[in-house]
């Protein structure tokens, strides 16, 4: 009785141990969140120069867009994992790598060594993805007490694609977090999937050998229970756990990183800013000189756009800081830069035109080149707009609103400019543009106007005779 009470107690203590040692870690940035587990066998040689087998798992409500996991303390440089619906009842998980706060590339290399373990798939609402990786490094070791890992997700329609590099809809400033990851609390004692009680053999791959990249049909496992939709509260303590043992307390992960809802601001502000400017302030002010308005107040006009312009630089500068953005390879980024810059020159020649206007009271080379060169540059600007839509991932009503509204304007001015020259072309009874009438009055022609070659000593060409209104196009 003796000998079978201490057998006993030395099953249960081996049991206890082994159900320790195959602890994975388990943890989630809030209530409503997704819920990641990290496991790293304890004969890997991963770490931040080589690669070895590790598991994560990712569990999400399939009201969740994608969810994501990675390796780094940002986005740049990061191993990123990315899970969503494929549109079969199964899920997709994308191996990509971070270049900045952009969307990350998918990348074949790492795809490659990504593995979908049993307990994948989706079921009850809720979308799971339990994986082994073998072509992923740390940037840390695999024993750190502060390993850096970032985790983010979007809510929203289902994604529903097959395909690693599915687009992905930008998250929101606060579907964002960084994490430092006690990775002493995530050692496993076998390289198997930690995710399913019993499991005690090395997964293999498929008959391919290619690693799948959407789950096969099983019923998938839940680390927190799943916030699906039926579970509202978004109080995780009180589901159940799955059958892999966990290690869900909070003192080996540490919250923080960047305040993405600055992100957010300073990208609603840079787009609105240069939206409204190359929209709707420098068409305007094209427009209204085209309607007889003062260039005084044309250039006053533009002048006050163009600083609001480069209002609109400063804060595209900042956000790409933010974002760790690349300029010299970003399109967007570079082109803006460009065209700013671009800008900045055609206050130079409006002022040689107002010049030579006053002195000839008629247009010179430069006038056509400052008419010219702002027509271009606005198209340039509208079109980089549509650059900015696109990287900032502009929901399509946005995309539509903001092309609208720039034909709208491109067509007004076209209209205004084809009406006034027939306009101008009807001779002297026709309406007379603003610079024509600045010419009949101007002082030197108040009254009788001067015959044509008359000298101040009264004498003149035989020919002279009295001057013809001209009308100046």
């Amino acid at each position: 009785m003796k000998t079978s009470r201490l057998q006993n107690t030395f099953a249960w203590a081996v049991a206890g141990f082994a159900s320790l040692s195959t602890a994975q870690y388990t943890f989630s940035p809030s209530s409503n969140a997704p819920t990641y587990s990290i496991g790293i066998p304890s004969g890997s040689s991963i770490s931040s120069t080589s690669t070895g087998p590790l598991y994560f798992h990712l569990e999400a409500p399939t009201s969740y867009q994608w969810v994501a996991l990675g390796i780094g303390s940002q986005m740049a440089g990061a191993t990123i994992f990315v899970m969503y619906a494929d549109g079969n009842g199964n899920i997709t998980l994308s191996g990509r790598r971070g270049t900045g706060q952009v969307e990350p590339r998918a990348d074949s290399a790492l795809q490659a060594g990504l593995e979908l373990l049993e307990g994948t798939g989706i079921a009850n609402g809720v979308m799971v993805a339990n994986v082994r990786c073998t072509t992923c490094r740390l940037q840390s070791s695999a024993s750190s007490s502060n390993s850096p890992w970032i985790a983010a997700w979007n809510t929203g329609s289902a994604i529903d694609s097959t395909s690693t590099s599915a687009t992905l809809r930008q998250h929101a400033g606060n579907n964002r977090v960084t994490a430092q990851v006690d990775l002493s609390q995530a050692s496993i004692s076998s390289d198997s999937n930690p995710f399913i009680s019993g499991s005690t053999t090395t997964p293999g791959t498929t008959g391919s050998g290619s690693s799948p990249t959407t789950a096969s049909t099983s019923t998938p496992t839940s680390q927190s229970g799943g916030k699906g939709s039926g579970d509202d509260d978004g109080n995780s303590s009180d589901d159940s756990k799955g059958n892999g043992s966990s290690n869900t307390n909070t003192s080996g992960v540490t919250f923080g990183g960047t305040n993405f809802n600055a992100i957010t601001d300073y990208q609603k502000a840079h787009g609105i800013v240069m939206g409204v400017v190359v929209v709707l302030l420098f068409p305007f002010g094209a427009i209204f000189v085209r309607m007889g308005g003062s260039g005084i107040v044309h250039g006053v006009l533009q002048l006050l756009s163009l600083c609001a312009l480069l209002v609109g630089l400063g804060l595209g500068v900042k956000l790409g800081n933010l974002r760790s953005m690349n300029f010299a390879s970003t399109t967007h980024l570079l082109c803006g830069l460009i065209i700013v810059g671009l800008f900045l020159l055609q206050p130079i020649f409006g002022i040689i035109h107002h010049i030579q206007y006053k002195r000839n009271l008629a247009r010179a080379g430069v006038s056509h080149l400052h008419i010219w060169y702002g027509r271009i540059l606005m198209i340039l600007a509208v079109v980089n707009g549509g650059f900015g839509l696109r990287l900032a991932a502009n929901t399509t009503n946005g995309k539509i609103a903001y092309g609208v509204v720039a034909g709208v304007m491109g067509l007004a001015y076209i209209v205004i400019c084809v009406f006034k020259r027939k306009g101008s072309g009807r001779g002297l009874t026709g309406p007379l543009r603003k610079e024509e009438s600045v010419r009949q009055h101007s002082p030197g022609y108040s009254g009788t106007p001067p015959e044509v070659g008359q000298y101040h000593n009264g004498s003149g060409p035989a020919h002279a005779g009295r001057r013809e209104n001209v009308v100046f196009k």
